[in-house]
C-alpha cells in the first residue's frame, strides 16, 4: 500500500508541475477568463485544488483547527502556482513519512468545512485528495483547450510511470 500511495502522491506533484509550466505562460486575462465548469476560471480551479490539498494535509496531521488557505484572488499566477506546488510536495512528504501499513490504516477523526464530524483511514484520505486533484486538473486542461492551447502536456498516470523507467 505504501508504494502505491507514495507513488500516487509523487505523481500528483509531477502532474501539477506540468500544468504550472503551462499556467505561468498565460496572461492574467486568460487565467481569470470565465470558461464555465465547476469554478469558472483556471485561477479559481487552481485555488480550489491548492485549498483542498492544504485542508486534507492539515486533517491528516490532526491539526485541531484547520485553516482555509488565504483568498488567492489578489495573488499573481506565479505566487499561486508556487504555493500549490509547495502544498503538493508537503502532501507527498507526509505520505512518504508514514513508516508502515499500520500508519495508512490508522483511522482518524476530522471535521469538514461544514463542521460535521467524520472519520476516515489515512489511506482513504490520501487516495481521495490525489484523485480530487486529478479530476480538477482535467478541468484545467479543458479550459486550456477552450483558450486555444493545442500543445498541452499529458498528465496521465501512465505517462508519469513510463517516464520513471
Amino acid at each position: 500500500m505504501k508504494e502505491i500511495l507514495t507513488q500516487y502522491a509523487d505523481y500528483n506533484v509531477w502532474a501539477n508541475r506540468l500544468l504550472v509550466d503551462v499556467l505561468i505562460t498565460l496572461s492574467d486575462d486568460d487565467i481569470q477568463k470565465d470558461l464555465g465548469g465547476s469554478f469558472g476560471c483556471i485561477k479559481a480551479t487552481v485555488h480550489h485544488i491548492y485549498g483542498a490539498e492544504s485542508i486534507w494535509l492539515q486533517r491528516l496531521q490532526m491539526t485541531e483547527h484547520v485553516l482555509l488557505p488565504a483568498d488567492m484572488a489578489s495573488f499573481d499566477t506565479a505566487t499561486l502556482c508556487k504555493n500549490w506546488i509547495e502544498g503538493s510536495e508537503n502532501l507527498a512528504s507526509f505520505a512518504h513519512a508514514i513508516r508502515d501499513e499500520r500508519g495508512f490504516e490508522h483511522q482518524y477523526h476530522y471535521k469538514n468545512v461544514k463542521n460535521e464530524l467524520f472519520k476516515s483511514k489515512v489511506w482513504e484520505s490520501l487516495q481521495h485528495v490525489n484523485n480530487h486533484s486529478t479530476f480538477h486538473r482535467g478541468q484545467i486542461i479543458t479550459y486550456l483547450r477552450q483558450l486555444g492551447k493545442a500543445k498541452l502536456p499529458s498528465t496521465d498516470f501512465i505517462t508519469y510511470c513510463r517516464g520513471r523507467k
